[in-house]
């Protein structure tokens, strides 16, 4: 196949900021058979237009790998199952070279380029709230790391486009300052901050974010933050520009008289956790938050624990806990608001205060993504240095994977045991019937959120317990389905918080998960496992 098609191509949508996914002109998905092949199209797509030599591409598939005898007529091969699955003559080859043909518009990568150029002019004019919407259209075109599965070839246009997506969220927070939602532009430029602490120019956004809304402390607390993070890893201090930023608010005058921070004079809070560990960068980056924020995660994550501790820094005088479950109502003023139990937006939307100084959040065992809400956290397990904090006992640490129920749990089950009982117990940790027994308190709460799901979901979450590490091909198998409807399954368990995607397609259950899936399958029995 030589030279270009005789007609104009039907359009494709290919897809490389994320894992290599590539639509047909019907806008389905075509299957390129992943594995070599995919890293074929994804490094001709890096050199899109452009010719790539047998050589380079040989390099790309074995990366790091002895090169078989055979590669270059295995490469022929891997073109060629391309070819089958690309409508039109879409790769071209000539004598130790191929190249693909892309059409202005169809590679994601350069969409998002253009993109933020269209929000940066947009910008310029100060239309802010198509700036969003546009700003938002490139956002979400990100799936994962650009260019999956390349190595050293694609180094430079990993950098290119991260940096892209870093200048697009920055460009989101300048347009949401220009709306007046200085806490949705705080809340982006502080998960900046974050990811990237020697990035001076989110820094200097933020503490002028800080500033505009009259947070002085805390554009100062950012500073500080800034320089410890440049001098500790780089050995340097801030540049001029955020030098000057902070001469500037420093010398800016005071209020005559400081606010004393005032504990709560109404709240009906339950008590904190006595043993509450770790979720520092989740409490730091609710400081000062105002607006609907949702906090999910499996149960027995910490949710309630977690909002009791933001509750307890936040300085609301006005503080209130309401269990959904239950009827209630909402005193006329509102401060920090607490709304547990959630299982769908519907229930909360009444009860969400008029007042864009409050502070809710909203606890849920699974995501919600349909309200109106100014921040969305998922908690995970905790790490294993703070979970060690709760016990020093290896095999409760083991069994649990950080899930703090859990070892609170085991740990309350051991406390005033006679030495050689404890290690009795423990050992028995190892059988999965002991341990399920000895977790029966943990486990019966995952109970709500399988019965929620529909049969079929069921029987996969019950399967899945006994593969803990699985794709989209392994459920489709135990499900009898097309990867497509189990994919549509996954979702469902991970919008429940039961799975989690560790990397792109693949998918794992949490050790506590894995033991409520397979007490289930115990009690289901074989026949209720067979596919219709």
């Amino acid at each position: 196949m030589n030279g270009h098609a005789a007609h104009t191509p039907d359009r494709l949508s290919f897809r490389v900021l994320g894992p290599l996914e590539v639509d047909g002109p019907d806008e389905r998905p075509l299957d390129l058979c992943g594995g070599k092949p995919a890293t074929v199209l994804t490094l001709l797509l890096l050199h899109r237009n452009a010719w790539v030599s047998t050589e380079q591409l040989v390099d790309a598939v074995w990366a790091g790998r002895d090169v078989p005898a055979s590669a270059q007529n295995n490469l022929k091969t891997y073109v060629w199952q391309l070819r089958r699955s690309l409508p039109e003559e879409r790769i071209e080859s000539r004598p130790g070279a191929y190249r693909v043909h892309v059409l202005p518009g169809e590679l994601d990568a350069d969409v998002a380029a253009a993109l933020c150029d269209e929000a940066r002019e947009l910008l310029s004019r100060r239309d802010a709230a198509e700036a969003v919407n546009v700003v938002q259209r490139a956002l979400v075109l990100w799936r994962g790391a650009p260019y999956d599965g390349l190595t050293a070839d694609a180094t430079s246009a990993v950098d290119r486009l991260t940096e892209l997506h870093r200048a697009l969220r920055e460009d989101l927070a300048d347009a949401q300052l220009l709306l007046d939602r200085p806490a949705e532009a705080i809340a982006v430029l502080r998960a900046l901050t974050e990811e990237e602490p020697l990035r001076e120019l989110a820094w200097a956004r933020l503490m002028a974010a800080y500033r505009q809304v009259g947070r002085r402390h805390d554009a100062l607390a950012a500073y500080q933050r800034a320089r410890t993070a440049l001098v500790r890893d780089l050995g340097i201090e801030p540049g001029a520009e955020l030098t000057a930023l902070h001469q500037q608010i420093l010398s800016e005058e005071s209020p005559a008289v400081l606010p004393t921070p005032v504990p709560p004079v109404s709240s009906n809070l339950p008590p904190r956790v006595r043993t509450f560990v770790g979720r520092g960068p989740e409490l730091r980056a609710l400081r000062g938050a105002t607006g609907v924020v949702t906090i999910d995660g499996m149960p027995g994550i910490g949710k309630t624990a977690f909002a009791l501790e933001v509750a307890a820094a936040s300085g609301f005088e006005i503080q209130q806990y309401v269990d959904v479950q239950r009827p209630t109502s909402l005193p006329a003023t509102t401060g920090l608001v607490i709304l547990d139990n959630v299982e769908h937006a519907d229930q909360v939307r009444h009860l969400l205060p008029n007042d864009p100084a409050a502070l809710v959040l909203v606890l849920s065992r699974r995501r919600l993504s349909d309200l109106d809400r100014t921040a969305a956290m998922t908690l995970d397990v905790l790490a294993p240095d703070e979970a060690a904090k709760l016990t020093d006992l290896e095999q409760i640490l083991s069994c649990c994977g950080g899930h703090p129920g859990a070892i609170r749990q085991l740990v309350e089950r051991l406390r005033n045991r006679q030495p050689w009982t404890v290690a009795r117990m423990a050992a028995r940790l190892e059988d999965q019937s002991a341990r399920c027994q000895a977790l029966g308190e943990v486990l019966a709460r995952f109970d709500a959120a399988y019965e929620a799901l529909p049969g079929p979901v069921q029987r996969l979450y019950r399967q899945i317990g006994m593969t803990p590490r699985f794709d989209l091909r392994q459920a489709a198998r135990l499900t009898g389905t097309s990867p497509s409807d189990a994919e549509l399954m996954v979702d469902q368990l991970m919008d429940r918080n039961l799975v989690t995607e560790p990397a792109p397609g693949r998918f794992e259950l949490h050790p506590i998960v894995r033991d409520h899936a397979g007490q289930l399958l115990v009690i289901a029995g074989p026949k209720a496992e067979l596919v219709a």
